[in-house]
């Protein structure tokens, strides 16, 4: 009696204890909206880019410096003294102010500062671009997880309607109806079926290592899909798809590019001009005999009469560099223009082939449902049962693709459009 009890107190608390850590182990649903905002905090992609956007207002700080004036102190001791009986020996000192302030560059300041400020707009649009892309990544991922669960919820239906088609065989069999094959079949159809549901467990296990890898999280992470809302309604028609492009980051920062690249032309064409500065120095000198201190203002006027062609270079580098911005803005328009093309057309192709499916569905059923009825009766043979039982896998198989066709061509059409990939109407 006395051991009895302590086993008890062990066993309700293993019973407490046990569903709490499971609990605790099974990750919460999330939503896609969860995802992308996981994925913006911890991608390192994201991360890089946001890092390139602080670079470049740095860049423009430093080149909006360039129109304060430069203020340099030195100090510089040193030692005095002679081979004289009357010179003095002792440390001596220096200290000197000196300033400079540009009065006129032929606008090289100017030039630089808004070259500086569109390389910062982008990058600006390079992060948001970045932003969009990753959160398309995620999104691919996340709907082959819903993907991959509703394929392995259709094989786990297979494998009961095997083990039915076992029992009815063997029953048949044991009456003396069929023959011992009709058995067998029914076995090695259940194997299949068990295999294949072992291979759709793991194709989820796949997905959602793909999935941690988009989030930037490590791929063993447990993870789990939250269902996804039902797929927007499109608003669009094809025609209006044109008039979206520059929308989208991408062409937003090719248009900087180009920006960038004519402030960096008319740099490179200013830097053969003049250039005012305004000068000032002041100094200070202490040695043991005297205390001398003196000062200066000046002006300096510089016009560069020979470079070795360094200018001439400057300026066909900055004109080659802005054709190709100017070209890549065409090519990056028409590629846009393919991918909202191709995600509308997907949407409107995975919608029609629903509604072939449900139809092709509902026949399935109906097909299994009369092919069983005839072979408990012994009318019909073995193989139409597997064959009406392969119709109705490809009917479901077929309406789950085309469902999440069109989830993917709806997530697809936001991306290409330049906007949110999460939410939001197309």
């Amino acid at each position: 009696m006395r051991t009895t009890v302590p086993l008890l107190v062990l066993v309700l608390l293993a019973h407490l204890v046990l569903p709490a850590t499971a609990a605790a182990q099974v990750p919460r649903p999330l939503s896609l909206a969860d995802l992308a905002a996981a994925a913006d905090q911890r991608n390192p992609q994201i991360t890089a880019a946001r890092q390139a956007v602080v670079a470049a207002e740095a860049r423009v700080l430093l080149a909006r410096a360039g129109r304060g004036p430069t203020v340099t102190v030195s100090v510089g001791p040193g030692v005095s003294g002679g081979t004289s009986s009357t010179a003095v020996q002792g440390l001596s000192t220096s200290a000197t102010i000196s300033t400079s302030y540009v009065l006129y560059d032929s606008g090289q300041i100017a030039h630089a500062v808004r070259q500086a400020e569109a390389n910062l707009k982008a990058a600006r649009m390079a992060l948001e671009a970045t932003r969009q892309d990753v959160a398309l990544a995620v999104a691919v991922p996340y709907v082959n997880i819903l993907r991959a669960e509703r394929n392995v919820q259709l094989r786990q239906q297979i494998v009961v309607q095997n083990q039915e088609l076992l029992r009815l065989a063997e029953g048949q069999f044991r009456a003396g109806v069929v023959a011992r094959a009709d058995v067998v079949r029914a076995q090695a159809g259940l194997a299949a079926a068990e295999g294949e549901l072992i291979a759709a467990r793991n194709a989820v296990d796949q997905t959602k290592a793909a999935l941690n890898a988009a989030v930037g999280q490590p791929a063993a992470t447990p993870i789990a899909a939250a269902p996804p809302p039902a797929p927007p309604r499109l608003t669009l028609a094809a025609a209006a798809l044109v008039g979206l492009v520059d929308e989208r980051p991408e062409v937003k920062r090719v248009l900087a590019e180009i920006e960038a690249a004519e402030a960096a032309l008319a740099l490179a064409q200013a830097g053969g001009g003049i250039r005012v500065t305004l000068d000032g120095r002041a100094s200070q000198s202490y040695n043991p005999t005297t205390q001398p201190n003196s000062w200066s203002i000046s002006s300096t006027v510089s016009y560069p009469v020979s470079d070795a062609g360094r200018v001439a270079a400057s300026v066909a580098e900055a004109t080659a560099n802005l054709a190709a911005a100017k070209a890549r803005i065409e090519t990056t328009r028409l590629s846009v223009q393919q991918q909202s093309l191709q995600a509308f057309l997907s949407i409107l192709d995975g919608r029609a082939r629903i509604e072939s499916a449900r139809a092709g569905l509902a026949f399935a059923q109906e097909s299994l449902r009369l092919a069983q009825g005839r072979y408990a009766a012994g009318a019909g043979p073995f193989l139409e049962v597997i064959d009406a039982q392969t119709a109705l896998v490809q009917a479901e198989v077929a309406l789950a693709r085309a469902e999440f066709d069109e989830l993917a061509g709806a997530l697809a059409l936001r991306h290409a459009l330049g906007r949110s990939v999460v939410d939001g109407a197309i």
